[in-house]
């Protein structure tokens, strides 16, 4: 068998993959935003502020699709695991702010609230379709 044709149908798979959007991606204007920062830790949390501020809004647009695509019965499921895991997420990233005492704490807490965020909103998305 050619290797020729065996390799050209995965590498259009390759391209079709990656030309998908990456739903767990930083946006374009937050990773513009933590270069310019230089490192100083204000301008990093300013940046991190605003990115989840958009994740947030996709998080609950998620939501809202989710709740709208659902069968009845399954709506307050749903609303009841939405609220732990806002408690879970809150509680979570709020030890993490706690580890050290330093600066790089409120970076992490951040961080790790954005993370959350975006993971929660993949997976609300993934209930309407992938």
């Amino acid at each position: 068998m050619n290797r020729h044709r065996l390799f050209a149908p995965l590498l259009l798979l390759g391209l079709c993959a990656t030309a998908q959007a990456n739903p767990d991606a930083d946006s374009p204007a937050y990773s513009q935003c933590m270069k310019a920062s230089g490192g100083v830790t204000v301008e990093m949390l300013d940046c991190q502020a605003a990115e989840i501020k958009r994740q947030d809004t996709r998080l609950n647009q998620a939501y809202k699709a989710a709740m709208a695509a659902l069968d009845a019965d399954k709506k307050a499921p749903l609303k009841d695991v939405q609220r732990l895991w806002l408690k879970y997420r809150d509680a979570n990233c709020g030890f993490v702010a706690s580890l050290t005492g330093g600066t790089i704490d409120a970076i992490n807490a951040s961080s790790c609230f954005l993370d959350m965020t975006k993971t929660r909103a993949r997976e609300l998305e993934n209930l309407v379709g992938p």
